[in-house]
């Protein structure tokens, strides 16, 4: 299975998320497992929010692209200002 460019960047988002939260912690002498696992989870919070959200346009669940056709169709072109 071959993963999209989209589906690579978001992968690599949740890893720095990840690292990051978890690096931070380590290094300022948090070892509890217990506090590492709630880093992670609390690090995958603002990524999946990014997944979830539409109009996100980098990893937001876009619409399909024969609604987006239908829509253009159906759109109005704006008059242009009288100068």
């Amino acid at each position: 299975m071959e993963l999209s460019k989209k589906h690579k960047a978001m992968l690599a988002s949740y890893g720095r998320s990840i690292v990051g939260a978890v690096a931070a912690l380590y290094v300022a002498g948090v070892t509890d497992p217990k506090d590492l696992w709630a880093a992670l989870v609390g690090a995958l919070i603002p990524v999946a929010a990014r997944a979830v959200n539409p109009n996100d346009p980098a990893f937001g669940r876009l619409p399909k692209a024969s609604v987006v056709e239908e829509a253009l169709k159906a759109a109005k072109p704006k008059k242009k200002a009288a100068k």
